[in-house]
């Protein structure tokens, strides 16, 4: 109960966030694109895709339609997930630098409720929230296109969970940063930082950072920060494979979670031994 309490909470505390607002007229907009330019017809050659009313494909059969549109839901899954972390991140990481002031943080800890409880809390309504616009965009999208070129691909529902988690363990990032620096800013860059930035230097090291030294020690501790840190990018790299059927790489689906979840105890533990 108090969880939900929490979770609800941060819901409201949310929910007058402009930024959230855009995203979720982002995601209205585009449905709307999807909805007005998306159609099929049929033929004795099989199903055509139209754009616009442009064929975006010559007549095509039943298993090739179907690969067809789960390209197109693919590329839909990725331009959500973009937009989740950039706006997504930047709306919810106030969350717990704003509890963390005082007076703020007074009134929280005089509830009857441990420290972990409300840092979990504040990432699960904060993830939830997210969470939210995933199921609306996604769930919508699939009944566009259901309805419009009639391929009902559940696997395009599944991602959406896929999304949700990958988001939750970005969001152990912003949460320990949060914790050590009180700093909403400081949250938002290092989240950016490292989504954007260090898979780019930490995924493909073997061409960047193990340039610097080829030092044993180094190289083993470059390779252990990337074993260490949750691979998101690995794990949103997989969900177009997930959405087309095709073979995924399970590993990143357990590392980051788990991974996220050592991060968040961490930070958990540093907020139950700070002194407010």
């Amino acid at each position: 109960m108090k969880l939900l309490a929490l979770l609800l909470h941060a819901f409201l505390e949310l929910k007058a966030k402009i930024t959230l607002i855009v995203l979720a007229g982002i995601s209205t907009l585009v449905l709307l694109v999807v909805l007005l330019a998306l159609s099929s017809g049929q033929s004795e050659a099989g199903t055509t895709l139209f754009i616009f009313g442009q064929p975006a494909s010559p007549p095509v059969a039943p298993d090739a339609l179907a690969k067809l549109v789960s390209q197109i839901q693919g590329e839909l899954a990725g331009g959500l997930f973009f937009g989740i972390s950039l706006f997504g991140v930047f709306a919810t990481a106030s969350l717990i630098p704003d509890a963390q002031e005082k007076g703020t943080i007074d009134i929280y800890l005089s509830k009857p409720m441990a420290r972990w409880q409300l840092l979990l809390g504040k990432q699960l309504g904060a993830v939830g929230v997210v969470f939210a616009n995933i199921v609306y965009f996604v769930g919508a999208s699939w009944l566009i296109i259901g309805l419009k070129v009639g391929v009902w691909n559940p696997h395009y529902l599944a991602a959406g969970l896929s999304m949700t988690l990958a988001f939750a363990c970005l969001y152990s990032i912003v949460v320990f940063l949060a914790v050590i620096s009180r700093s909403t800013a400081i949250s938002i860059i290092g989240a950016f930082i490292y989504y954007f930035i260090a898979p780019v230097f930490l995924e493909g090291r073997e061409s960047t950072l193990y340039l610097i030294s080829e030092n044993a020690v180094y190289r083993a501790i470059v390779d252990g920060l990337y074993y260490a840190l949750p691979q998101i990018t690995a794990l949103t790299s997989n969900i177009g494979n997930q959405i087309a059927q095709s073979p995924v790489e399970w590993v990143p689906f357990l590392q980051a979670p788990l991974s996220a979840a050592a991060i968040f105890g961490v930070a958990a533990l540093l907020f139950n031994r700070t002194d407010y």
